[in-house]
């Protein structure tokens, strides 16, 4: 469909009338005639079925109209000047917008981006985090990270990182526990409890073919709260490795138990976008970047088991 625009030449004889309210001073500076300028405004007032302009004391002084139709007019010439400033300046950058998890962006995402920004000084990005998934032909989302194992057909999907739930601790803690070879090392531990979380204790214990009471222990209903109290000793708390990563990296959490045997894998991390986006230059520089980053982050694993590829 096409724009319902007003002749693009009549705007700007309007606008260099009105910024120097003369006729005659507008077609100087446009190089045309004073009934050339004329005829162009009356155009352009016809066009709109109001008048812009009245004369007073041999200056264009504009009406009510006028001035409120200039505040556009002008705020978009201004644009154009400096886009076109900024292209001819060689200052030009692309600009990547990243729709992703709330939990995504600042613990795992946001601490390695530098490392993008440097290799790629000409695009700029714009995180966007959110739980739910973007609708790329109504946004400007150029790709998106979506967690879980959904059937994501008619998008591009490139597998990132698996989710797993881990015990974690202080490494005060696992010192007192020592060497944990079972579940059973959890006995007499502090166990503390994300209320919100996907899978708990009770289901881990389960899978461990363990049994222990769950009434007792610190309960919170954000696991950012449940990663800071096992940060400060207080107990074991049963995380997602993802989530927890700012806090394993920095050493104020460790694993209690090996991945073989402490990891419960609940979903995954995936890159997604629409296929015409193929090929585009900034998407393919991001996923390369991502794709590389992800497989030094979890040893080459993949997120196969989701059938995401």
């Amino acid at each position: 469909m096409s724009r319902r625009l007003p002749p693009l030449r009549a705007i700007q004889a309007f606008e260099a009338i009105a910024r120097l309210q003369s006729v005659s001073e507008a077609a100087d500076e446009m190089a045309l005639t004073p009934s050339a300028i004329s005829h162009r405004l009356r155009k352009l007032e016809t066009h709109l079925g109001v008048r812009l302009f009245y004369r007073a004391n041999r200056r264009m002084v504009l009406t009510n109209a006028g001035r409120e139709y200039l505040q556009s007019v002008g705020s978009a010439f201004d644009r154009i000047e400096q886009a076109s400033e900024r292209l001819a300046g060689g200052m030009a950058s692309d600009v990547l917008t990243v729709h992703c998890p709330p939990s995504f962006a600042p613990a795992w995402l946001v601490p390695r981006i530098q490392g993008f920004l440097e290799k790629h000084p000409t695009i700029d990005l714009r995180i966007h985090a959110s739980p739910q998934p973007v609708d790329f032909f109504k946004t400007d989302t150029d790709v998106e990270i979506r967690y879980g194992s959904s059937d994501w057909s008619g998008l591009v999907v490139i597998p990132l990182l698996d989710d797993a739930l881990t015990p974690l601790c202080s490494p005060e803690v696992k010192k007192r526990i020592g060497s944990p070879d079972g579940a059973d090392a959890l006995t007499h531990m502090p166990l503390i409890i994300s209320e919100r979380a996907p899978i708990g204790w009770k289901e881990w214990f389960r899978a461990k073919n363990f049994k222990r009471t769950l009434n007792r222990g610190l309960h919170f209903d954000r696991g950012y709260l449940a990663l800071q109290a096992a940060a400060q000793g207080l107990g074991v708390a049963l995380e997602s490795t993802v989530f927890a990563e700012p806090y394993l990296r920095r050493g104020e959490l460790v694993r209690l138990f090996a991945p073989e045997f402490g990891d419960m894998v609940i979903g995954a991390h995936t890159l997604v976008y629409p296929p015409p986006y193929q090929g585009i230059q900034k998407i393919a520089l991001f996923q390369d970047w991502i794709v590389e980053e992800t497989r030094a982050a979890c040893g080459g694993a993949l997120a196969e088991r989701f059938h995401l590829s």
